[in-house]
């Protein structure tokens, strides 16, 4: 594991300290399931941009390779 040093807003801090309280979890996990989590949304929307410009295979030929 690495140290991570950051700065946010005082209000997502304040949100996260009260969600972190409420629901009995570290700071640490929540900070690095998000990230994780986005990191992963953005190959994912980048991966969706590559394919809208094609080459496009019809539904019937994918389907048959399922």
């Amino acid at each position: 594991m690495v140290a991570v040093t950051h700065r946010m807003e005082e209000d997502l801090k304040e949100a996260l300290d009260e969600f972190c309280e409420q629901h009995g979890l570290k700071q640490q996990a929540v900070m690095s399931e998000a990230l994780a989590s986005w990191l992963e949304d953005a190959e994912d929307l980048a991966l969706i941009e590559s394919r809208r410009e094609g080459p496009f295979e019809r539904w019937a030929d994918v389907r048959d390779k399922i």
